[in-house]
């Protein structure tokens, strides 16, 4: 086999397995990065929840709003306080 035949596994972080196509990047408690919505199901300034397929993850804080909306991401800023997974 060729070496640019071979697949090349990108390894893959204990949440990123256990959430499934769920993937978030945070900067300081400022900025998250949502990449796996299937939508939003509350939003206000205190607090925003979006739905993840089996999982809903709710943002807490102040000052919350999304800056910027795709079918499946979802940049949010405001200030943090709380990022909690409901099962």
């Amino acid at each position: 086999m060729k070496h640019n035949e071979k697949r090349q596994k990108r390894p893959q972080s204990i949440l990123g397995a256990h959430l499934g196509a769920l993937h978030m990047e945070i900067s300081s408690n400022r900025e998250v990065i949502f990449e796996g919505s299937k939508g939003i199901l509350e939003y206000n300034d205190r607090s925003i929840k979006i739905n993840a397929g089996q999982y809903v993850v709710a943002f807490q804080g102040r000052g919350l709003h999304i800056q910027t909306m795709t079918e499946r991401d979802i940049v949010i800023h405001g200030f943090l306080t709380a990022i909690e997974y409901i099962i």
